[in-house]
């Protein structure tokens, strides 16, 4: 399978999964996992939103590195699969890529486009994942079987 195929295989998979797992570090160093439903692909890159006053905004402020798991529910075991996306989130702010992200994020999530609807934009923080690894198991190609890819920074996603 070529590159891009295999990009759009990750891409499709996280489009189609309805919840997923943000993974942090808080500042203490103590793991923090929470459950997202606002986020949406843009190629390996990742946008995704939170309340402004979420704990996780100050926490990723401090420590950028963070991990997105992605998994469907009711899968068969032989037919297991998840990706995990890693790297840097940055926040996500004004111009073009704001409203891009906006746009995205209002198209995949109704919950989300009617925030903006109401006008409650002011209260949300949009960040980007800016996709550094990324691991795709799927055990429909034998058990156990994990794709790794490891981008360089100047690689587009």
């Amino acid at each position: 399978m070529g590159r891009e195929q295999w990009n759009n295989e990750v891409t499709t998979y996280v489009d189609k999964t309805r919840f997923a797992v943000l993974a942090y570090v808080r500042e203490d160093g103590t793991p923090q996992l929470r459950s997202m439903g606002s986020f949406v692909p843009d190629g390996l890159k990742l946008y995704f939103s939170t309340r402004k006053d979420a704990a996780k905004v100050g926490e990723i402020g401090k420590q950028e590195r963070i991990t997105f798991f992605f998994e469907h529910e009711g899968q068969e075991l032989n037919q297991w699969q998840n990706v995990h996306l890693a790297g840097p989130a940055a926040r996500v702010e004004e111009g073009e890529e704001y409203r891009r992200a906006v746009q995205l994020l209002s198209e995949r999530n109704p919950r989300f486009k009617e925030r903006v609807e109401k006008g409650e934009l002011p209260n949300i923080q949009l960040f980007r994942l800016d996709t550094e690894e990324v691991e795709f198991l799927d055990y429909g190609k034998g058990f156990g079987h994990v794709e790794k890819v490891t981008l360089r920074k100047s690689e587009t996603v």
